[in-house]
């Protein structure tokens, strides 16, 4: 069975800062277009990050009595626990990127980790848009769709002959 995860729909959205990334990246200025490239390339994993252009800090905007083991934080950042990624490791072992960052309260206390960024650059193209709850976008019919499950009654189908044996963990292709 394919599950779909969404981490934006299932609210481990989580507001953080990233001060030192800022200052190596200051946008207006003269690395911008190198902010923006990093920035895409994790948001949609088009390619592959560089150590450099990952963030080493990152800073929690409100306290939290708890951390989820993966959440998404500012620019789309996936943020995994060490937890997280042993398992995502043990399904797909060497697949996707994992950076080290540390994660900080405003107060500047360490908030137990380990922490890892995390890039997912495998793709594939298996929802069957026709059987699906999904919106295509008449100007981008085969590049650019919107993945819309409000409620359970709204679903997405998925052809298993179009998944690879060997990816278990993967960013859909047109969503």
């Amino acid at each position: 069975m394919t599950h779909v995860f969404d981490m934006a729909l299932h609210k481990v959205q989580i507001p953080v800062d990233m001060p030192e990334w800022k200052d190596r990246y200051p946008v207006p200025g003269p690395r911008t277009q190198a902010a923006l490239d990093a920035i895409h390339a994790w948001r949609s994993g088009a390619r592959k990050n560089t150590p450099d252009e990952m963030p080493r800090e990152l800073v929690a905007r409100k306290p939290r009595t708890s951390w989820p083991d993966a959440f998404t934080g500012v620019n789309g950042i996936h943020v995994v626990s060490a937890r997280a990624r042993e398992v995502i490791e043990r399904f797909d072992p060497g697949l996707h990127q994992f950076f080290p960052v540390r994660l900080l309260t405003r107060k500047g206390v360490e908030i137990e980790g380990p922490w890892f960024t995390m890039n997912v650059t495998q793709r594939q193209n298996s929802i069957v848009v026709e059987k699906s709850h999904v919106h295509v976008d008449a100007d981008f019919p085969d590049t650019l769709c919107s993945f819309i499950p409000y409620s359970t009654t709204r679903h997405v189908v998925v052809d298993s002959s179009r998944l690879s044996p060997d990816i278990h963990f993967w960013r859909e292709a047109r969503f």
